[in-house]
C-alpha cells in the first residue's frame, strides 16, 4: 500500500503560548511525505531515510497507523522531502505531522478532513513535548490553507480567513535555531494580559495589527532587535513585519506592487531573503492532500 501527503509552512499572526489562541496563515514552502505500508507478521518495523528518522516522525506514523489502519502489524518505510528550515518558526514539524498523517491515510484507502489531520498533529505533537500547545493553529494552517484562528486548548477553530490577495511574503531566516515551545511557557504565559490585544485583532480578522502587536511581545520575551530592520522594511513598502513562531524568522508583507522594491531594501540582503506565497484556503475542506 502507498501513500503520498503533504503539508505546508505557516507563519504566525499571533503566538498560542500566550493565551492558549493562536493565528497562523500558511505560505507556499511544503514537506512531503511517501509512505510505503506492507503487511508484517508481528508488530511491524519503521523504516525512516535520514535525516527524515526523528521522534515526532516515527510517533506520526505510529499515530496514524493507529487512526487509519485496520492493524499495526505493517512494515512501514517513509520519505520526507521538505523544503521547510527546520526551528526557525516556520512550522516545520506541523507540516511534517499533516504530511505523514495523509501519507498514511491514503495508504488504507482514507480521506480525514483538515481538521482530523490537524487535530492528530497536534495530540502527536503536545504528547512528545514538541509543542506546549499542540500548535493546532499552525497545523490546521498547514493542513487547509488560508489564515485560521483556533483555540489550541480546546482544538476549536474560532476563525477561518484568508489575507488580501494582493499581499505577497518576505522571508528571512537568520541562523540560529529556537528551542522547543515548552521552554518558554512560563516567560511567554506572563505576558498574557499584553497578547489580548494581538488576540482580539485577529478575531477580527486584523491581521496586519495581530502581527505587529504579537510580534513586539515576542521579540522582547525572546530577545529579538527586529525593530530597526521593520522600520526600514516599511520604508521600503512593507506593510508590516512580524516574528514567526519563536523565531528567528521574520516574515514581510508587502503589496505585490512593492515586493520588489522590498527584496532589494532588504537590510539582510537580497542573497538572505525571499519571496513566498500565502496559499489560499482549500475549498474542498479536506484533507486528501
Amino acid at each position: 500500500m502507498r501513500g503520498v501527503g503533504a503539508g505546508t509552512a505557516a507563519i504566525s499572526f499571533v503566538n498560542a503560548l500566550f493565551t492558549g489562541t493562536g493565528a497562523a496563515a500558511a505560505i507556499g514552502i511544503t514537506a512531503t511525505a511517501t509512505v510505503e505500508l506492507q503487511p508484517a507478521p508481528h508488530a511491524g518495523h519503521i523504516v525512516l531515510e535520514a535525516p527524515s528518522d526523528t521522534p515526532l516522525a516515527r510517533a506520526s506514523v505510529l499515530d496514524a497507523i493507529r487512526r487509519y489502519g485496520d492493524a499495526t502489524e505493517v512494515d512501514a518505510r517513509i520519505r520526507i522531502d521538505s523544503a521547510i528550515p527546520v526551528a526557525k518558526g516556520l512550522k516545520s514539524s506541523s507540516a511534517v505531522g499533516v504530511a505523514i498523517a495523509r501519507a498514511v491515510a491514503a495508504a488504507y484507502g482514507r480521506n480525514p478532513t483538515d481538521e482530523e489531520v490537524a487535530r492528530a498533529s497536534a495530540e502527536v505533537s503536545q504528547t512528545l513535548g514538541v509543542s506546549a500547545t499542540g500548535a493546532f493553529d499552525d497545523a490546521l494552517a498547514s493542513a487547509a490553507g488560508g489564515v485560521v484562528v483556533t483555540d489550541n486548548r480546546s482544538r476549536r477553530v474560532r476563525l477561518r480567513g484568508f489575507v488580501d490577495p494582493d499581499w505577497a511574503l518576505v522571508l528571512w531566516t537568520p541562523s540560529g535555531t529556537h528551542a522547543l515551545s515548552p521552554a518558554w511557557t512560563e516567560r511567554f504565559a506572563a505576558e498574557r494580559v499584553t497578547a489580548l490585544a494581538a488576540v482580539e485583532a485577529a478575531e477580527r480578522g486584523e491581521w496586519l495589527t495581530a502581527l505587529s502587536a504579537n510580534t513586539e511581545i515576542v521579540e522582547r520575551v525572546m530577545g529579538y532587535d527586529y525593530r530597526p530592520l521593520r522600520r526600514a522594511l516599511e520604508r521600503s513598502g512593507a506593510l508590516g513585519s512580524g516574528v514567526s513562531g519563536l523565531g528567528p524568522a521574520l516574515a514581510t508583507i508587502a503589496p505585490r506592487a512593492r515586493l520588489r522594491d522590498v527584496l532589494r531594501g532588504h537590510p539582510a540582503g537580497t542573497a538572505a531573503v525571499a519571496a513566498a506565497e500565502f496559499v489560499p484556503p482549500d475549498p474542498r475542506g479536506s484533507g486528501s492532500g
